[in-house]
Order: structure tokens, then sequence, then C-alpha cells
């Protein structure tokens, strides 16, 4: 899953795209939550200043810089066995390009990040925050998956604590991985070979904005430590691959709701859900299937037994996602505090093509922990140190051509960001 944009950066403070779809590579696609960037959170301001204080402050701008390093035992996604074919590719796979850029499963990366907060009165003499950033993931091994990712947030703040807010973010262009995009049976037996298969670049465009607002509950303070807020959001999400892969595309609208309760001054708990309906363009593509399995003569060579032979069937990725998920804060100290999370996220694909075998009634699950520490070294700096570990599991053995698997993914961080 993509690092989020500034997530280092002690401007960024809010709710985060659980990851999902639409994550650092939850199945190649980004974790889709109620606020739709989660690489460009709004920083969180303070309630309630008055009108004339907001005048007499004027705007205020706070530079931020994030350096965090990452090191990702699985980026590709990989079941263990396609692990050890990229580490060491058959011949018939480097003819067939299904490794090409794709140096190591494992990686060590490093994303640098910058950003602005804007701070002064807006609107009912409210102050108004402004957050753009700029984030570039730096790839040690696997150089054709760094990439840059742009944010700009818009938050305004409300009567008793609420808040309005409006973000987005654009990440131009990012390398999942190689996808089968022919086959040309070159022997002519009705059987498709690992060398005959013909693998291009599954690069895309991707895309998100959206809104959220956030309503407090209860306000926390020493007398009453017990406090709450509710915040609900939606958005839209885009990803468009290059045109040979175009059946790939994904888009459609996202939601989320996300309630926080504070059960001190030290401890807080969050409970959030998000829901996405991703609709893809259905098109014609090249498939490998066993003729015995449906009795037909899918190549048209006049048999029906035929192993891995090329079938050109209507394809259809669409499909509606959902995530459940809650974290547990603790405040150690002030300058110390730490977040445990969990996640569950289930997909649910929509096509009932009979050859579509790879996404006709297919179920994907998977669980995610997480850890992050984090330290104030000092007023301007801040130490991060975090760890994720997710599982996903199908509810089938996998697709003829091996692009879909059950995996598991570890990732640990270190991070430094300095707020001027």
């Amino acid at each position: 899953m993509r690092t989020t944009l500034l997530a280092f950066c002690p401007l960024a403070a809010g709710l985060a795209w659980t990851t999902a779809i639409l994550n650092p590579a939850a199945a190649q696609s980004p974790s889709v939550t109620a606020s739709p960037a989660p690489e460009m959170r709004a920083a969180s301001t303070p309630g309630g200043n008055s009108k004339s204080a907001e005048k007499k402050k004027g705007w205020r701008v706070a530079p931020a810089l994030g350096v965090d390093a990452e090191y990702d035992d699985n980026v590709f996604l990989l079941a263990l066995l396609k692990k050890d074919n990229l580490a060491a590719p058959s011949s018939a796979e480097a003819i067939s390009g299904r490794y090409v850029d794709m140096q190591s499963a494992k990686d060590v990366l490093t994303t640098m990040s910058a950003g602005l907060s804007l701070k002064g009165p807006g609107l009912f003499g409210r102050s108004t925050t402004v957050t753009p950033g700029v984030a570039y993931e730096l790839y040690t091994r696997n150089t054709a998956r760094s990439n840059v990712s742009l944010g700009l947030a818009l938050q305004q703040e409300l009567t008793a604590g609420s808040r309005l807010r409006v973000q987005g973010r654009l990440t131009p262009n990012y390398f999942a991985r190689n996808y089968m995009a022919d086959a040309v049976d070159l022997d002519g037996n009705g059987s498709i070979a690992d060398a005959e298969r013909v693998y291009v670049s599954g690069g895309y465009r991707e895309g998100e904005f959206g809104a959220d607002y956030r309503l407090r509950l209860a306000k926390s303070s020493k007398k009453q430590p017990f406090g709450a807020s509710l915040q609900l959001g939606g958005g839209y999400y885009n990803r468009t691959y290059d045109a040979v892969l175009s059946g790939r595309d994904l888009h459609g609208p996202t939601a989320g709701a996300k309630l926080q309760v504070d059960l001190g001054q030290r401890i807080s708990v969050d409970v959030g859900y998000d829901y996405a309906s991703l609709a893809a363009d259905r098109s014609n593509q090249v498939v490998l299937l066993d003729e015995p399995d449906f009795g037909q003569d899918l190549n048209g060579n006049g048999t029906t037994t035929d192993l891995s032979a090329r079938a050109l069937t209507m394809v259809d990725r669409s499909r509606s996602e959902q995530s459940l998920g809650a974290s547990l804060q603790f405040g150690f100290s002030k300058p110390v505090d730490l977040k445990l999370g969990y996640e569950h996220r289930w997909r649910s694909y929509a096509s009932d093509w009979s050859l579509d075998v790879v996404n006709r009634g297919r179920r994907d699950t998977r669980n995610q922990m997480s850890a992050d520490l984090r330290i104030r070294l000092t007023k301007e700096l801040r130490l991060r140190l975090g760890g994720v570990h997710a599982a996903q599991k199908l509810n089938r053995a996998g697709d003829p051509t091996g692009e879909i698997d059950d995996y598991n993914r570890s990732v640990g961080r270190l991070g430094l960001s300095y707020e001027l």
C-alpha cells in the first residue's frame, strides 16, 4: 500500500482512508474511506476562535517537512510461491515479460513530503485552514514504482467544535505490477505455455476527492474527561490504466463514518466504517481456461480438450468494498503516544459472465493490524515508529493466470517530521 501523503507530517491529523481500496498496496488498489485523501489529511485546528482574534492574527503559514523509511516484505502482494518465482524467474517468464521492472518482492522505500498549513480568518468568524502538500516515494530496488502524489485540503471550523473539510489527491503515475494482456499459441497445440503469454506494464493514474463533516457530541475537559465526536463523509474515486488495460479502470462513490470517544485525557477509541461502490468498464479480454471444465471449444481449433486455452470473453471487475476498523490510542505522556489498530475489509465482485472465472462470485477478505508510536522530540521535531501486518484470503484457489492470490504482508516504518 502506498504510504499516505504527509502521513508523517504533524500538519496531518484527521481521518485517513482505510487501506484497502483503495492501500499502500492492498490488492494494488487504494483504500477507500469517508475522507477521500489519506495522503492529504487536513491540519487539526481548535475551534471557537473569536472573529476579532482571527482579524488580529491574520493568516499564519506553517511549512512542514517529513522523511520516512519503510521496509515492505511483499511489495507486489504475491503468494509465497510467486515471491520465490520473482526472485529467480524462469526463462519462460522472462520471455513473457511477466516480471519486467519487478526486481524484488521486498523493498525499502523512502517517502519525502513537504506541505504548508495556511490558517486564517474564514466564514462566520471561524478559522479556515488550507493545506497543500506533495510527497515523493522512492523505491530502492523497484524503481519503476517510484511516484509523486499531490494533495490539497480545505478545512472550515464551525460552531461548538464542529468542522467541514474538503480534500483531494492525485497520483499522476503509479506502477502496480505487470498484467497479462494477450496470449499467442505459437506452436499451435491449443494450449498456452508460460512463454506464450504477453504481459504489459500495469501503470495507472489515480485521483480521489471528497468532503467530511465532524460533529462534536461531547467536549472533553479536565473536569469532564469523557468526550465524543462523529464524522461523516463521502467522495469519489477514479483509477485509469493505460489503454491496453482499460478493462481494469475503476471509478465510483465512497462513503464512511467514524466515531471517536475520549475515555480520559490520554485514552481515546475510534470506530470507523467505510464503503465504496466501484464500477469497471466491461470489455472483451483474453483469459486462459481449461476447455473440459466448460465443455466448449474456446479457442476455435475444433476440440474441447485443450488446457490453458486462449479465450476472448467479457470481463467485469466491478466490485463493492466495505471495511470496519477500530483503534485505541494511549498517551503515556505529553510527548509520547501509542496507537493500535485493527481493520477487516471485504470485497464482493459483481460479474455474472460465465467465462469470467476470476471475478464471478469472487469474495476477498483482508485482516490488518497496525501499531504506531509517536514521540515529540522537540517542539518542532517528531519521531514515528510503526508497523502493519495484513493477510488476504480469497474464496477460491486463484485465477488461471496466477495474478490474484492469498497473501501476507508486513511493513515496518520509521519517520521523522519537522514543522517550523
